[in-house]
């Protein structure tokens, strides 16, 4: 018997394991996975920042400045005449 122990482990090990990964597939609801809005937004905005390289790539003599990056781009600082009005 205490021969036998060995190859016992040897062969509960793997069943012991196709039994977890059984359960846990068994427990997981693939239907409800639903895509983050986070992440369509995401790849829209790489989808513009890759089409206006590609402009720049094309014409980099433009200085033009594309209506998508102007969306992005932070408000300026006032100057000093404006916030002494």
């Amino acid at each position: 018997m205490s021969q036998l122990l060995p190859y016992l482990l040897i062969v509960v090990c793997p069943i012991t394991m196709g039994l977890m990964m059984w359960l846990m597939m068994r427990g997981m609801d693939h239907g409800s996975m639903r895509p983050d809005p986070r992440v369509a937004e995401l790849e829209s905005q790489v989808a513009e920042l890759r089409l206006e390289l590609r402009r720049r790539e094309e014409d980099p003599t433009s200085g033009a400045e594309p209506e998508a990056a102007a969306e992005h781009r932070l408000p300026a600082e006032p100057t000093l005449e404006q916030l002494e009005k």
